[in-house]
């Protein structure tokens, strides 16, 4: 597999400086002769310069960091943990193409990765979006391989996303990316060889908040109207959260969450400002569900500091609403944090992921579309994770 500085830091693009891997940069320079290493070290100095003065100005104008605090600590968590997370015996069967452009704004690309399935299922195929999580200051696209490629395995076209990140932007302009990339899809369907109205949103963390953000869109048009968003062109087939931050009205209650992340969504410094912002109530996605809302799967970990008790009051909203839904609370407590389903090398995620994955595959049957070869596969990989990779047995 290429493990260069791919999946050191997916954050760092944003002209994160201090964490950048200067050493591995000038040494792959260095390969090219010393003229392109001098040229390299030049660059990064002029990045960090510019760094500093954006940072600057950034603080002075809207007082507060341009690069969070928690920014650099989701970033190091992530990293510490993506090459694992990545690893499936799938990576030669299935194709990627990386960085497909769905919207320009203001100069900026924005883009995402498409993961083909090694068969086709069907005529067409499902497609699943996922929404990568990183507390909506990070990206964290290239760091959701292994599970797009589970998705992949069992037949559907995968893409994963980028958005812009906060504080650069606030909410809901991080959502209407996610709303614009979704139609993106739909609109490409024949292209990329998918069903248009067979489209899965999944996301973990700030991902998760997002794609019921995007359930709350396609079901309620009073929640398009006040955040301006492009109507779906679409309803999604299902929702999968993953340690979803739902509950921004609990979280800015607290002055210490609010310092350090509700207070970058929304712009807003003081916990009164953020609960008088205009948009606080649409930040909230259990104020918008109603029996509409896409049929979800939600999982959460009973040890999760962040999300602690959200699938189980997202599955009693979703209840209330008359919505079909189901959710899971990993119980072990060395391996139920958040996110913790993400973390394959150990075995209480790879179980409840396969939870997941035969939910997933569940409803895709009640479609009319059948993944249950490419269930087998996974499953397999999933309960005998080190024999497969070491390749001691075949993946079926």
């Amino acid at each position: 597999m290429k493990r260069s500085t791919e999946f050191h830091s997916a954050y760092m693009n944003e002209k994160l400086y201090p964490y950048v891997n200067k050493k591995q940069i000038l040494r792959e320079a260095s390969e090219q002769g010393k003229e392109a290493r001098k040229a390299k070290k030049q660059e990064l100095r002029e990045k960090k310069r510019e760094f500093r003065i954006e940072t600057k100005e950034f603080r002075k104008a809207h007082g507060m960091r341009l690069h969070p605090l928690m920014a650099y600590i989701f970033d190091l968590a992530e990293e510490d943990r993506a090459l694992p997370n990545s690893r499936t015996p799938f990576d030669s069967e299935i194709r990627v193409e990386k960085g497909v452009v769905y919207k320009t704004v203001d100069g900026e690309d924005l883009v995402l990765d498409i993961y083909y399935p090694p068969y086709k299922v069907g005529e067409k195929s499902p497609c699943v979006m996922d929404i990568p999580g990183g507390g909506w200051v990070i990206h964290n696209r290239p760091r959701r391989d292994g599970y797009a490629r589970l998705y992949a395995a069992l037949g559907a076209v995968v893409a994963v996303i980028d958005h812009r990140l906060c504080p650069r932007v606030y909410f809901p302009e991080d959502l209407k990316d996610c709303v614009d990339a979704y139609n993106f899809l739909a609109d490409n369907a024949e292209k990329l060889g998918i069903d248009k109205d067979n489209i899965t949103v999944t996301g973990d963390s700030s991902g998760g908040h997002l794609a019921a953000c995007i359930g709350c869109a396609a079901t309620d048009e009073s929640y398009v109207q006040k955040l301006g968003l492009s109507p779906l062109k679409t309803k999604p087939a299902n929702l999968v959260f993953i340690s979803g931050a739902f509950s921004m009205d609990v979280m800015y209650r607290i002055p210490l969450t609010n310092t350090l992340m509700v207070r970058y969504v929304t712009g807003k410094n003081s916990r009164k400002g953020s609960r008088n912002w205009e948009f606080f109530k649409e930040l909230n996605p259990y104020n918008y569900i109603n029996h509409d809302f896409p049929e979800s799967y939600n999982n959460g970990g009973a040890t999760d500091p962040l999300c602690i008790g959200e699938a189980k009051r997202m599955a009693k909203y979703l209840d209330n609403a008359g919505v079909k839904n189901e959710y899971h609370v990993g119980k072990v407590w060395y391996n139920s944090a958040h996110c913790y389903v993400l973390r394959l090398p150990f075995k209480p995620a790879r179980r409840d992921m396969l939870r997941i994955m035969n939910w997933y595959v569940q409803k895709q049957a009640e479609k009319g579309v059948d993944l249950s070869a490419g269930l087998k596969r996974v499953e397999n990989f999933l309960t005998n994770y080190k024999k497969v990779l070491k390749r001691s047995i075949k993946s079926v």
